[in-house]
Formats: structure tokens, sequence, C-alpha cells
């Protein structure tokens, strides 16, 4: 039996505001180093923005050096969707989507680590759908960023977030079968299997217009 500190983190999948996930990102990463010029400019320009980090203590209007969140808890809060009513967007609860892709039966039990070693693109493929896969699983790592502020936060680990279009993209090429599966892969239909269930968290950030976010904890 495992120990609690060998159990494999639970993975999960949000949908978040895929609109401004990477310029936030990129303020966040410019204010780091003294440049608030971008973050300035989002938050000015996104009420949104301003109203979502201001209601969770998170109000970054007198500067970043005021605010003692962490990068990665102001990415969550500030690319937190809302309906017309205030409301937070979550993704719908599909217990069979969640548990199969949580802990997957292989390696750390990450489903996206099992893809990109097992799957890749189809021969001579005008697209790559492994580097949405990449970013979608990597995109937030401090071997992509170079720093681990996002990777790193108290409420778990923040892999990677697909902008808008990279969802829709990624949803496109799901849905036509774009990968290709490698013949020894160990588990028979895993790849398939978590591209199945995938395509149906993909397909709902897509259709209701927002981005993918990819954490464990």
């Amino acid at each position: 039996m495992l120990n609690s500190s060998d159990t494999p983190s639970f993975h999960s999948f949000s949908v978040v505001r895929g609109d401004i996930s990477d310029a936030f990102v990129d303020a966040l990463e410019q204010a780091s180093i003294g440049d608030e010029s971008l973050l300035n400019e989002l938050l000015q320009n996104d009420s949104l923005l301003s109203q979502m980090l201001g209601e969770e203590d998170c109000d970054l209007s007198d500067g970043r050096e005021n605010c003692s969140k962490s990068d990665s808890t102001l990415l969550l809060v500030g690319l937190t969707p809302v309906n017309d009513d205030g409301e937070k967007i979550r993704m719908p609860d599909d217990n069979n989507v969640r548990e199969r892709l949580g802990r997957y039966p292989w390696g750390d039990g990450n489903p996206l680590s099992y893809l990109r070693t097992w799957s890749g693109n189809p021969p001579e493929s005008e697209d790559d759908i492994m580097t949405l896969i990449d970013k979608l699983d990597e995109g937030l790592f401090e071997k992509t960023r170079g720093h681990d502020r996002f990777e790193n936060g108290s409420f778990g680990r923040l892999h990677g977030i697909l902008n808008n279009d990279e969802t829709s993209k990624l949803e496109k090429l799901l849905s036509a079968g774009s990968f290709k599966v490698r013949a020894d892969e160990p588990l028979d239909g895993g790849v398939a299997d978590i591209m199945r269930h995938l395509k149906t968290l993909v397909r709902t950030a897509a259709r209701s217009g927002h981005g993918l976010l990819h954490f464990s904890h």
C-alpha cells in the first residue's frame, strides 16, 4: 500500500479566461522584475480582472510589491471566469471524466505525461497537436518560464494554460482524431481513452469561449 506521501497528485482541468491568460502571465512576470507597465495597462483596460482580484484581497492598484499574494494565486484568481450574474463559472462535474483523468494508472499519475510519451502527431500532419499538449502540461513550469512562481503554490501545482484560440484548435484536432498512438503503448487503448475524456473537457471550454487550465494537487 502506498503511503500518503507516495500517492500521485490528482490532476484537474478548469475553464479560465483564455482571452487574457497569456497577457496576464507576461504582466506578472514583468512586474516581478520591477516593470509594472504591462500589468497596469491590463488592469486599466480590464475591469473584470481588477474586480476579481479586489474581491479576493489581491488589489494590485497600488503596485505589485504591496500585494503579498503569490503569482500562482493571482493567476488563479484573476483568470476565474464569471457569468453575467457575477457567478463563477466552473467545469461541469462529470465524475467519470474527472476520475479517469485524475490519477492515471501509469507513471506519475498524470494523463498528459502518458500522452506525451505514447502519442504524437500523425505522419505528414500539418497540425501539431503535441505542441498544445506540451503547453497544457508544462507551459507554466520553471523549465518553460525560467522561474517556479506559477508552478509552486500552497494550493497545488499549476501546469499550463491554453488560451481561447488554442483551446478551440485542440478541440478540433481531438475531434478529428489528429494524433497517432505508439504500437508499444503499455496500456491497451490508453491514449484513445485519455484523448476521449480530454476532448470532453476541451469541448466544454471551447464552446463556452474559455481557455483551459491544467493543475494538480
